[in-house]
């Protein structure tokens, strides 16, 4: 699912101010009929408003949002993290007197991290989930080899293409993501091929498979299959998966799934 970052800036910005709205009422000490009604609207305010913050940074921090709103690609992750460091500032500045108060003060939080730790690991052991790599930064480091063979059956290497931009896309022809991605992949290797790239599209499965395959369906740049990648690369965890790796050798980004066209062709231009 691709989300652009104006949408969700506006939506954490209606979460802050519901639940700076909650925190004002909040702060008020009548006791009259109405203001506890007040200040259980302030409450839900709060709660709402954090659970939305709290939904938007965890589908950005796995990669839910698509690859260009990655948690360290995306303000709006630094905006809701900044919004819920606040929130837990207040409420643990908070004073409370009784022991049920206190109890609810600190026992709240730690559910809540229980709740995400189990999500997690419930996340971690789904086999469709994100390989944890693609969800980190790539720090530009160097790409490792990868060696395949064409269509031809000529034997082929990832530095080959040494001094060109590379895109490296994992596929399978089962893979539905995958055969709505590369369209988009081919059309961008037909844009900027005079520019430097060169896509690589490697599959794991058997030569008479993707010869079935491609005897239909062609898409601009080299088709190649391989028999195993460096653990590196994770090829075969989750298709579609893809790198994107500057003319000196070096990964500059890699995203699964497929990622919105605008943010593709932006990516590869920073390389070119």
């Amino acid at each position: 699912m691709e989300v652009s970052t104006t949408p969700l800036l506006i939506i954490l910005a209606l979460a802050a101010a519901g639940i700076a709205t909650g925190i004002l009422l909040l702060g008020r000490s009548a006791r009259t009929g109405f203001a506890r009604i007040l200040r259980a609207a302030a409450w839900l305010l709060v709660g709402l408003g954090s659970l939305l913050t709290a939904l938007i940074a965890g589908l950005q921090f796995t990669g839910r949002l698509g690859p260009a709103q990655l948690w360290f690609r995306a303000p709006a992750f630094y905006f809701a993290t900044a919004i819920l460091l606040s929130v837990a500032t207040w409420w643990f500045r908070r004073d409370v007197a009784s022991g049920h108060a206190r109890f609810i003060k600190f026992g709240l939080p730690a559910l809540g991290l229980l709740a995400l730790m189990l999500f997690a690991m419930v996340q971690r052991m789904d086999g469709r989930s994100t390989p944890i790599s693609a969800l980190l930064p790539t720090l530009r480091s160097a790409a490792p080899e990868i060696r395949f063979a064409e269509a031809s059956g000529e034997m082929r290497k990832l530095s080959d293409f040494r001094g060109k931009v590379v895109l490296v896309n994992f596929w399978a022809t089962w893979c539905v993501p995958c055969r709505k991605e590369m369209p988009m992949l081919s059309g961008a290797q037909s844009e900027f091929k005079e520019q430097g790239l060169v896509v690589v599209y490697l599959s794991l499965e058997e030569p008479d498979v993707l010869e079935a395959f491609l005897r239909t369906n062609h898409f601009d740049g080299v088709q190649g299959r391989l028999t195993k990648a460096d653990d590196y690369y994770r090829a075969g965890q989750i298709y579609p998966l893809s790198y994107l790796i500057s003319r000196d050798g070096r990964v500059a980004k890699r995203w699964s799934g497929r990622p919105a066209e605008n943010w593709l062709r932006e990516s590869i231009r920073e390389e070119l």
